[in-house]
């Protein structure tokens, strides 16, 4: 029930997507100046080293220390005890520098979304920034000798939007699927299955074909054949209809890139290689079954 009302309350808010469509030009445009060291810090900044989104990870960090900071704060607030003073700076500190970078990898993040996923990771995004300019000015009072009562206020302020905008973020992962592995159900076949005439193969195209439910991208070059999963681990996108850059396979939808014949992934925004499957041809058919030596087991 919550959370229909907060996602109504959030589609209702159309200046989002003025908004939106500014700073995804700003993020994009960012990286896009700095050219191919750009679009290797995007690919570091989506996590792809990592195996799965680096941004996750991050958040982890501000929300422990700033809760820790909620508790350092009521017990100064109870004992009156300058001890307590000190291990709260210091926690609203760390919780500071893990948000500035948890706040760059996931707009570096969103900046490869659309639609609703766009708005609700929008207001996630400004939710968390307004969370940030709150504990920092809490931070300014505190070691600027301000007032100690209104830094803790605005620190608690901080906090409860902090909750909100957690809230959302969950609703991005488990309610609209950001970030998650597109093909991560679709069911792999272990054993060699029929997939497509030989004779259809063209040298040097994509070409896309289906085992049971589960879309395979087949690609010949001389006497060997490749097969990967054609869904992009990322966002679902139909490789088949990417380009080729030698070996390299990219996405149509949000240019990740991918060995074509490992599947292993060469560039953000994916950070989860694709399935690799062995290719065998007989009786004029050629047949797949998933790898051993596959990047990802799904």
């Amino acid at each position: 029930m919550l959370n229909h009302v907060v996602n109504r309350f959030v589609d209702r808010q159309r200046w989002l997507e003025p908004v939106a469509d500014f700073l995804q030009k700003i993020v994009a445009g960012s990286y896009k100046l700095l050219g191919n060291p750009g679009r290797a810090l995007k690919t570091f900044v989506h996590g792809t080293w990592l195996g799965h989104p680096l941004h996750p990870v991050l958040t982890d960090i501000p929300i422990g220390a700033w809760t820790i900071a909620v508790l350092f704060d009521l017990s100064y607030v109870i004992e009156r005890s300058h001890g307590w003073i000190s291990a709260a700076d210091v926690t609203i500190f760390i919780g500071l520098l893990a948000a500035i970078a948890s706040a760059v990898a996931g707009y570096t993040d969103w900046s490869d979304t659309f639609g609703r996923e766009r708005r609700v990771g929008i207001a996630h995004g400004l939710l968390n920034t307004l969370v940030v300019l709150l504990y920092l000015v809490s931070f300014i009072l505190r070691v600027g000798g301000g007032s100690r009562g209104l830094a803790i206020l605005l620190a608690y302020a901080g906090y409860l939007v902090l909750l909100a905008a957690a809230f959302l973020g969950g609703d991005l992962v488990f309610g609209i699927g950001t970030g998650v592995n597109h093909h991560a159900w679709q069911e792999v076949p272990t054993k060699f299955t029929k997939v497509l005439l030989e004779g259809q193969l063209t040298e040097g195209a994509l070409i896309k074909a289906v085992a049971g439910d589960t879309p395979i991208l087949l690609y010949k070059k001389g006497d060997t054949v490749c097969a990967i999963g054609e869904t992009c681990s990322h966002a679902g996108g139909p490789l088949s209809e990417g380009e080729m850059d030698g070996n390299i396979v990219q996405c149509p939808w949000h240019g990740s890139r991918f060995d074509v014949c490992s599947g292993q992934v060469k560039g953000g925004p994916a950070t989860i290689s694709q399935v690799r499957y062995e290719v065998r041809r007989q009786n004029g058919q050629i047949e797949v079954r998933r790898s051993a030596d596959t990047l990802q087991p799904n």
